[in-house]
């Protein structure tokens, strides 16, 4: 009991802190990376209660598994608001750039004592593709780790459909349609499959 008081503590310290650094430091960065990772935390629970038994047998919580969905993009910060908020596509260099944003991430929760390794997994490969073909290391299939996979998955959903600088918001059966070409291509196709079910029932009241 007292471990998971400290573990809650812990997470609460660090929201705040980042949440105060950045609302202060970069206003319009933390207007884009903050209401993502609420909106990722809260679905995230969702899922993994709901669709993803492997979570809970590996012991990782679900308020572990939503603290790193919060911070999964707070690398973000750490670059140029120009190239995160920019309204068309992004250069080459520029691309380069934010696929550095995961490395940052982790290196800015290193700095906070008690991160523990899935949390870190989450922060660094949540940009990993199921073919192979994400960043930063490359990982495929069932080498990503699991709750790195269920976080991409929320992760795409809550982009798609959010509004951006450089495009629309997506309907739900917009964004679902989209995930279900990205399955067994950018995004695990048993983990999708199972969100899109969840998502399309009648029963879901977290993604609307």
């Amino acid at each position: 009991m007292l471990c998971v008081v400290r573990q809650e503590s812990l997470f609460h310290t660090v929201l705040q802190t980042l949440a105060f650094l950045g609302e202060v430091s970069q206003p319009e960065m933390f207007s884009h990376v903050h209401p993502h990772g609420q909106a990722s935390a809260r679905l995230v629970r969702f899922f993994a209660t709901a669709c993803v038994p492997d979570v809970k047998c590996s012991g990782l919580s679900l308020d572990e598994l939503a603290f790193g969905a919060q911070l999964h993009d707070v690398g973000k910060y750490l670059l140029k608001k120009s190239v995160i908020l920019k309204p068309g596509k992004l250069s080459e260099e520029e691309y380069a750039a934010v696929c550095l944003h995961p490395i940052y991430g982790v290196n800015i929760l290193s700095q906070f004592g008690g991160i523990t390794t899935p949390i870190r997994h989450m922060v660094l490969h949540h940009h990993e593709h199921w073919d192979g073909s994400g960043y930063p290391d490359g990982l495929s299939g069932m080498s990503i780790p699991l709750e790195a996979r269920t976080v991409a998955i929320v992760d795409v959903y809550t982009s798609l459909r959010a509004r951006r600088s450089y495009k629309e918001t997506m309907t739900k059966a917009e964004a679902l349609s989209v995930m279900k070409e990205m399955a067994g291509q950018k995004l695990d196709p048993c983990l999708t499959e199972d969100f899109i079910k969840l998502v399309s029932s009648k029963l879901c009241m977290a993604t609307n």
